[in-house]
């Protein structure tokens, strides 16, 4: 016999005890044919509906109680966006939606199926004692309703399997995207922190070394002058020092020429009006009173002799709506006098060019009255915050809560004054307007233009147009006009603008190159070479006299372009 013949008879021996055992055991092999019965397929529908609640809880814990999640959220309720509250709401909600949805679906399913699996059994019982032996191969009647109904029960097995498996891609899909987002937003607080982290050491290796070259210049700067002081304890960073006692120790300052006092000048009495007068108050008063030929500044605002007094004066005026900020009002008139106090130092003769902000706060910690008035807390806060009134960075990292109010304090009152200051100048410019006029056509031969005269330019000859820079024009108008009073706020300078209005009105420079115009106010073109970037007037060159011009071309032009 032939391999072939043998393998043959092996089949069909194999598929008549197949058929053997469907006919034995009809169900059993429907059952193992067909797969999971719609019944597990409900349950495993059920089990996947928990683990997927369980993930949801996990979750949530991940977004309230990460140390990231935290932080991010406190940001977003320091910003006040409330994006932290409706992301959490938004991923329950969908998380809720798809399960609602899913049990929803299943249950409707379920139903149909439960009624076609008891129609199926009631039908297969009747066919079944009907039929009488199961070797009775003859098709009964109710075969045909059998199958119907085993096929519509099919169907419905196969619509859960389809709820089951939508189930599963969406639960894999909003994992994923809440994981996503959890960590993208926990990057965003790791970078932030981290960014933090490293400006703040680079701020505390920073301080000491700037701090240290600040103080021994200024140290060097009062071995020199008559009103200097030495201190016996060191400082650092600013730092005011409590030596022994709860306050600053009298000891801890020395000058070594008392200052000057006068009587207190007639425009700061008059702005005190109803602010707290205490002794340290009149005590900053009267020294100002000593100096009363100060000005505020050498090329700024008030640069005349008596500047001093008649800025505080503004300061302290417009400080009184602002003293509510204060926790003590009394604070206030002390720290407007001194914030400026020190110019009676650095605005002499032998300490041109001095910061001010250290020797106002060593003024003030000085006063035997500021310790006698206020507690340790307050007089440091006060004593720091005229320290560091320009260099806010500096503040150390322990210095009282006090010290940040009292800085806003002062910033707001000055600004005040310098925008009252910077209208007045501006109206008293107005009355020089004709001068401007005359005066101006005298400056332009002192300019460097081209670099003719070697050195930075002041200006270009350059298609057609004379462009001179603003800050030498304006400084030679002013010098020429004999003030130096002109101060800029916020950027704008109101001074500059009535001149260059002034110059324009007749006739003297153009507001339009080209297609370009002027800025409406300061009548300024921007300007770029290859080198810099000016603001500058224009004039056109047909206007200039020709043996100007004859000396600017010999210099080396560069290629101006008006942006």
């Amino acid at each position: 016999m032939r391999d072939s013949d043998v393998a043959i008879g092996g089949l069909v021996l194999l598929g008549i005890i197949a058929a053997l055992i469907y006919f034995l055991f009809p169900n059993a092999i429907s059952r193992f044919l067909r797969g999971p019965s719609y019944t597990e397929v409900v349950r495993s529908v059920n089990s996947e509906i928990s683990a997927f609640s369980r993930e949801t809880k996990i979750i949530s814990s991940y977004f309230e109680n990460s140390w990231t999640m935290k932080i991010y959220k406190k940001i977003d309720s320091v910003i006040g966006r409330g994006r932290y509250e409706d992301w959490i709401q938004s991923v329950k909600t969908e998380r809720e939606e798809l399960i609602g949805d899913t049990l929803r679906n299943a249950e409707t399913e379920r139903q149909i199926a439960d009624r076609l699996a008891l129609a199926l059994e009631s039908r297969k019982s009747i066919r079944d004692k009907t039929k009488g032996s199961t070797f009775k191969l003859g098709k009964s009647p109710f075969d045909s309703e059998v199958e119907s109904l085993q096929a519509e029960l099919e169907k419905k097995r196969g619509d859960l399997l389809h709820v089951l498996g939508r189930f599963s891609e969406n639960r894999r899909s909003l994992n994923q995207k809440a994981l996503k987002e959890w960590f993208n937003r926990s990057l965003l607080v790791g970078l932030l922190t981290a960014a933090t982290m490293i400006l703040l050491c680079w701020a505390i290796l920073l301080i000491p070394s700037s701090s240290s070259a600040k103080i021994a210049h200024a140290t060097k700067l009062r071995g020199l002058s008559p009103l200097s002081f030495a201190s016996k304890a060191g400082r650092q960073s600013g730092l005011i020092k409590a030596l022994e006692s709860p306050v600053l120790a009298d000891s801890a300052f020395h000058f070594a020429l008392e200052p000057e006092l006068g009587p207190i000048p007639q425009p700061i009495a008059k702005a005190f009006g109803e602010l707290p007068q205490t002794n340290a108050a009149l005590k900053l008063a009267s020294i100002l009173g000593g100096y009363p030929e100060t000005p505020a500044s050498r090329s700024h605002h008030l640069s005349d002799p008596g500047g001093l007094i008649i800025h505080t004066a503004k300061v302290l005026r417009h400080s009184e709506p602002l003293i509510p900020m204060l926790p003590q009002p009394k604070i206030g008139p002390v720290v407007i006098l001194a914030h400026d106090i020190g110019k009676v130092l650095t605005l002499s003769n032998q300490n041109e060019g001095r910061p001010h902000d250290i020797p106002s706060a060593d003024i003030l910690a000085s006063l035997g009255e500021l310790r006698a008035e206020f507690d340790e807390i307050t007089a440091r806060s006060m004593i720091l915050a005229i320290r560091h009134q320009h260099s806010k960075s500096e503040v150390p990292l322990n210095a009282p809560p006090l010290t940040q109010t009292i800085l806003q304090f002062i910033k707001k009152a000055d600004l005040a004054a310098s925008a009252e200051e910077s209208r007045e100048a501006a109206e008293r410019m107005r009355e020089l307007v004709p001068r401007v006029i005359d005066v101006f056509p005298y400056i332009i031969p002192e300019l460097n233009v081209n670099g003719c005269m070697g050195g930075k330019a002041e200006g270009y000859l350059s298609d057609g147009y004379l462009f001179l820079f603003k800050e030498p024009v304006k400084e030679k108008l002013l010098s020429h006009l004999d003030t130096q009073n002109a101060p800029v706020f916020k950027g704008q300078d109101p001074v500059w603008n009535e001149m260059a209005l002034a110059l324009a009105g007749a006739g003297l420079i153009t507001t339009k190159v080209a297609t370009k115009e002027a800025g409406k106010k300061s009548c300024l073109f921007t300007i770029r070479t290859s080198q810099e970037q000016e603001k500058a007037i224009a004039i056109p060159a047909s206007n200039v006299a020709p043996q100007l011009i004859e000396g600017w071309l010999q210099a080396n032009i560069p290629k101006i372009e008006v942006i």
